[in-house]
């Protein structure tokens, strides 16, 4: 441990303060300040991603906030986030989470089509744009989200198909 100093009335050793300066001028998060592992994040994300498995959102929500709030440059963290606002209906806070965690991974599938989906209910045609994204982002389906993707573009197909159909046959 360094040697403690004060700063701003606090007794605390060189390296906090040293962390403090860094979150300070944006070149570290909370997370690391507090020196939470990547593993110890991952770790918090599965039991959230548990949670809202098992429908406890209010509590998944808690976990994915405070996952944010330490490192919001974690896109994961802010895609499950958005998923979780999905579910408790908070529509304008999932699309906002889903955005910002595409700025940060342009290619995040859950992210895509997430808000694809939320697009599309709001007959946004981007919708049909990050569902396509989302299937070029997991083009094997490895992912739930990636499986998920595939499946809305061929309902989307087939819909197209029969309102076609629909229209011959008035025609």
């Amino acid at each position: 441990m360094g040697r403690v100093i004060k700063y701003e009335g606090a007794a605390m050793d060189t390296a906090t303060v040293q962390k403090l300066e860094a979150f300070v001028r944006g070149e570290a998060t909370w997370a690391e300040v507090e020196g939470m592992t990547f593993e110890e994040a991952k770790a918090i994300a599965r039991v959230g991603c548990d949670l809202a498995g098992a429908g406890r959102h209010e509590e998944a929500r808690i976990l994915f906030e405070g996952l944010v709030a330490g490192n919001p440059q974690d896109a994961a963290s802010r895609a499950a986030l958005g998923t979780v606002y999905q579910k408790l209906g908070r529509l304008q806070e999932a699309l906002s989470e889903y955005s910002a965690a595409l700025e940060r991974d342009p290619g995040n599938p859950v992210a895509l089509v997430n808000r694809g989906e939320l697009y599309l209910r709001q007959g946004n045609r981007q919708g049909f744009t990050d569902i396509a994204n989302a299937v070029e982002a997991d083009p094997e389906g490895a992912t739930l989200a990636g499986r998920r993707a595939r499946a809305l573009v061929k309902a989307i197909a087939l819909a197209a198909v029969e309102k076609m159909k629909g229209e011959a046959a008035r025609a």
